[in-house]
């Protein structure tokens, strides 16, 4: 069962990045994001992920006292994760002052930021110990993970700083089976998308690279198939612990390279998360399938239903600020992005058959 303790209620953004002024009421459970390119999907979760990151860094170096340090440690992060160097580029047109607030974990942090200026304030006055958080890229990553950790340090990498912590994840080794009881139905799961039921330790990890013990023989990372890359890294933060229960998952266009079928099976997987492990999961998405195969677990409940909320971003023109929309499916969305290409691209199929019927017509009366 989900924890509402360890989970993020709201978030308000004033002139941040594509915002002009937007308040978002999180659920405990899975929270989808839809939008076109540019309305700030990503931003929107790396914003949290940053603040939520900094609390867990925070605990660890134990510095969760030290207020200076720790708006150090923001500001470092926060320009980091986004690749600025700069405070202002994360102002609505790098003017004036952004404000973030977040309440998480029962504390409540505003964050102010402008060209001179940065401060983070918090109540109650000590940060909250988080669970753990993990943030997926668009990209699949386990092909890259070998030698990542000490190219970024170089600075040698054109990569985000989630790129990075999601390098560290991995590199933890695996629990043992009786320390992953909240997590072991998704884990099946994930194998049996990947390899089949027959199979278990399909994905495992020898300095850092990656092997897949498939059908088809054991592999090397690199030959394996991307869709199965990127879900078998999911399965692997699993087995190591980096996800367990209560964690909050980011996860950004899980679609990505997965075809339709492995798009269902993670529907259930982030079913089974947040149901079984009580994991808060945030997905950005331009994917039908995905989008309304998790709207059908809300219309369609079953005796054990789990809470999902669909938030939708769109922008009147690209100038504009992103003006948004929640609600508990995807059919109290007005501004559905993705359905109305779809719908656009069966106007046009529907314009082609009649206008080939015309002329076919047209023909044989010749």
């Amino acid at each position: 069962m989900s924890n509402p303790s360890t989970k993020v209620q709201t978030l308000s953004l004033k002139q941040f990045t594509a915002f002009s002024e937007a308040t978002f009421n999180f659920s405990p459970g899975i929270n989808v994001i839809i939008g076109e390119n540019a309305t700030g999907k990503s931003h929107l979760m790396k914003m949290i992920y940053t603040l939520l990151k900094v609390c867990e860094i925070a605990q660890q170096r134990k510095i969760s006292h030290d207020r200076e340090k720790l708006e150090e440690r923001f500001q470092s992060q926060l320009h980091d994760v986004f690749q600025v160097h700069n405070n202002h580029e994360l102002v609505r047109l790098s003017t004036g002052m952004a404000e973030i607030h977040l309440d998480y974990a029962g504390t409540h942090f505003h964050v102010q930021m402008g060209v001179d200026n940065f401060s983070v304030q918090y109540e109650p006055e000590y940060l909250p110990n988080p669970s753990s958080v993990i943030y997926l890229p668009t990209r699949e990553f386990l092909s890259i993970n070998e030698g990542f950790i000490a190219a970024y340090h170089k600075r040698e990498l054109p990569y985000d700083e989630t790129y990075y912590d999601l390098s560290l994840a991995l590199n933890a080794l695996p629990l043992r089976q009786n320390q992953l009881v909240e997590v072991q139905n998704a884990i099946e799961l994930l194998q049996n998308a990947i390899a089949g039921e027959k199979w278990k330790k399909v994905v495992q990890q020898k300095n850092g690279r990656f092997y897949f013990d498939l059908p088809e023989g054991y592999l090397e990372v690199n030959f394996v198939a991307d869709g199965y890359r990127k879900i078998g890294t999911l399965l692997y933060l699993l087995i190591n612990g980096s996800l367990s229960k209560n964690s909050i998952l980011f996860w950004d266009e899980p679609e990505a390279n997965l075809n339709p079928k492995l798009v269902v099976e993670v529907v259930k997987v982030l079913q089974t998360l947040a149901k079984e492990a009580g994991m808060q999961i945030f997905i950005a998405t331009h994917d039908y399938l995905l989008s309304y195969e998790l709207s059908l677990l809300v219309e369609y409940p079953s005796d054990n239903p789990i809470d999902i909320k669909f938030f939708s971003l769109h922008k009147p023109d690209r100038q504009s600020a992103v003006i948004f929309e929640e609600g508990p499916t995807l059919v109290d969305i007005e501004h559905n992005s993705i359905l109305e290409e779809f719908a656009a691209h069966y106007d046009r199929e529907a314009a082609i058959f009649y206008k080939s019927t015309v002329e076919d017509s047209t023909n044989d009366t010749h």
